[in-house]
């Protein structure tokens, strides 16, 4: 068997599709063959284990972003015999047509799901809260409805990308028990109300998007505890009132895109880490 190794929550070794010879648990087997029938997947060929590598459980050479396979976590038990656990789902690309489905939670090992650029409608599945999830990524999908306040109990979760859906109702404020979160990208969806006060938790972040939205409020002095943040946009999304000077203390923000909102003053002055900028001044616009 030829396995890599990463960092999950402990070093385990993991064995994508593509090289793995053991066998998946049949629990698993069977909580794949649902998952198709409720996202549209009709080209899994369950006539080859999931975790061999064979037929189509790993597309070969995809382009960035059209990644998909099935990625196993393999395990001998005895000399005839090795067991497999699935620990990622990437479908991208793939014109699913289905919704999202709850039985992820069936994969006791699952740490990434990766749904990006489908047609997948429906709300997000609030049984996903009580998984151990590092990665859960929908961007580009149909999806309706509010997030579910249950995310916030996956508190091993580093990155949530839901942006381009149809997501709305106001941001859950348990989201900001997600300590360990590192991306955090809403952008065009519907969401309302103001940024949560639990948000100031957050301290993790590099990367928050919430652009084109139609939340209300200002741009919270609590930005100041982000300290890691390396990208902030929140172009069109609703936010009033002034800049605030707590901004300054963001010293590793390469990227901000404060543009198309109610904002007033300017960026404060001595402020030279930014790499690209946008925010609106009086009678016209600012790019540096």
């Amino acid at each position: 068997m030829i396995c890599s190794q990463v960092f999950l929550l402990l070093l385990v070794p993991l064995c994508t599709a593509s090289f793995a010879f053991g066998v998946l648990v049949p629990e698993e087997v069977q909580a794949l063959k649902d998952i198709a029938k409720t996202t549209g997947k009709t080209d899994w060929d369950f006539s080859v284990d999931p975790c061999s590598g064979k037929s189509n459980w790993v597309k070969n050479l995809p382009l960035v972003g059209e990644e998909n396979a099935v990625t196993c976590n393999c395990s001998v038990v005895n000399a005839t015999l090795t067991l497999c656990h699935v620990v990622s789902i990437a479908v991208k690309e793939e014109n699913l047509q289905g919704t999202l489905p709850a039985e992820l939670v069936r994969f006791p090992y699952l740490y990434e799901i990766d749904l990006s650029r489908n047609y997948l409608n429906g709300t997000i599945p609030k049984e996903w809260g009580s998984m151990k999830l590092l990665n859960i990524s929908l961007r580009g999908n149909r999806l309706t409805g509010p997030i579910p306040k249950e995310l916030g109990n996956i508190t091993t979760l580093k990155n949530l990308i839901l942006e381009f859906n149809q997501l709305s109702g106001n941001l859950p404020p348990e989201l900001g028990n997600l300590l360990q979160i590192d991306r955090l990208q809403l952008t065009s969806n519907k969401f309302t109300g103001e940024i949560p006060a639990t948000f100031a938790r957050l301290t993790t972040l590099t990367d928050f998007r919430v652009a084109d939205n139609q939340l209300s409020g200002t741009i919270p002095s609590f930005i100041q505890r982000w300290t890691r943040l390396n990208k902030l946009v929140i172009e069109a999304s609703g936010l009033s009132g002034p800049i605030p000077s707590e901004i300054s203390f963001l010293t590793n923000l390469l990227d901000l895109d404060l543009s198309f909102n109610k904002l007033s003053g300017q960026i404060p002055s001595g402020y030279y880490g930014l790499r690209r900028v946008l925010y609106m001044k009086p009678a016209h616009w600012t790019s540096a």
